[in-house]
């Protein structure tokens, strides 16, 4: 087996024959590619679809791993990675795509150039300057030419990357359960670190889906999105500076408390190149200053 795409599937019903339709009829030899879609305490009926899919497309190598209760997607992807049989593994979300010679290009390029982590392009449909397209395959082995290339450290999206199975294996990575958004920014950051090398891979693209009603996009989830994001920022921060690497990403900022729910009050504007952090009023009077503390032991590599 050649390739593991694992889909951490909760409530998704309504899309996802369409994600694995896009996986089915790829371009990849279907004999070389499994999908493991772990059924997160659905619901609405995505356990169903999956079961009627398999039924319909009996030569799809389609596993499903059923939980009782939802564990969250850190949970279900390394839950699924333990049964994972290729040799290099593919993180999918249950309402995306992908164009038809997605892993074909990911595969070549990263068998031919023996590289750990190969790099798809992608599109971001709600915020579309946030995308990213390679025009040329390009290998990297210094770690700055790395994060500058893919942007890691801002845009640590799981599903950007097929790693070598033995490579994640052997660091032991892991997803961070107790983290519900922004899971995977630290991860991948130590992900394209740690590899012995990358390759950016033109015309294998991943399309990253817009759902208004998705659970990332309601506002009643906007708050603990950005709790969780300023804390997934901050530590990827403290693992940049530990190996002194310069993050592509100057300063972003965190609006704490809103004024009659509109107007901000209470903004932490973080910069990322030192080690403070100053809160504003109003965001733009500024109250005080926090300096953080940063430890720069070198962590060994697992």
């Amino acid at each position: 087996m050649k390739i593991s795409v694992i889909i951490p599937a909760y409530n998704c019903a309504k899309y996802i024959r369409q994600t694995l339709d896009c996986v089915r009829l790829q371009t990849f030899p279907s004999r070389d590619l499994e999908v493991i879609v772990y059924l997160d305490g659905c619901t609405d009926g995505t356990d169903t679809e999956i079961s009627q899919y398999a039924q319909d497309y009996p030569n799809f190598n389609l596993r499903a791993i059923r939980a009782e209760t939802n564990c969250g997607v850190s949970g279900a992807r390394n839950a699924a990675i333990t049964v994972a049989r290729g040799e290099y593994i593919h993180f999918m979300d249950a309402d995306d795509v992908i164009n038809t010679d997605f892993y074909k290009n990911l595969y070549d390029a990263a068998k031919r150039t023996d590289s750990d982590v190969a790099v798809a392009g992608f599109i971001h449909e709600r915020w579309p300057g946030n995308s990213i397209v390679f025009d040329h395959e390009t290998v990297l082995i210094l770690p700055q030419d790395k994060i500058d290339a893919t942007g890691v450290d801002m845009h640590g999206y799981s599903w950007r990357y097929l790693i070598r199975r033995d490579f994640w294996n052997h660091n032991r990575f892991e997803f961070p359960t107790d983290m519900k958004y922004c899971e995977d920014l630290l991860i991948m950051t130590k992900t394209v670190y740690y590899s012995n090398r990358i390759v950016l891979v033109p015309n294998s693209i991943y399309t990253y889906k817009y759902r208004p009603n998705s659970m990332l996009t309601t506002r009643s989830t906007r708050k603990l999105q950005a709790k969780f994001y300023h804390s997934a920022r901050c530590t990827v921060y403290i693992f940049m500076c530990t190996f002194e690497l310069r993050m592509t990403c100057k300063k972003y900022q965190l609006v704490l408390y809103r004024l009659f729910g509109f107007f901000p009050l209470l903004k932490l504007r973080y910069t990322t190149d030192t080690s403070s952090i100053w809160v504003y009023l109003f965001g733009c009077i500024p109250l005080c200053k926090v300096r953080k503390k940063i430890k720069t032991s070198r962590p060994q590599l697992k």
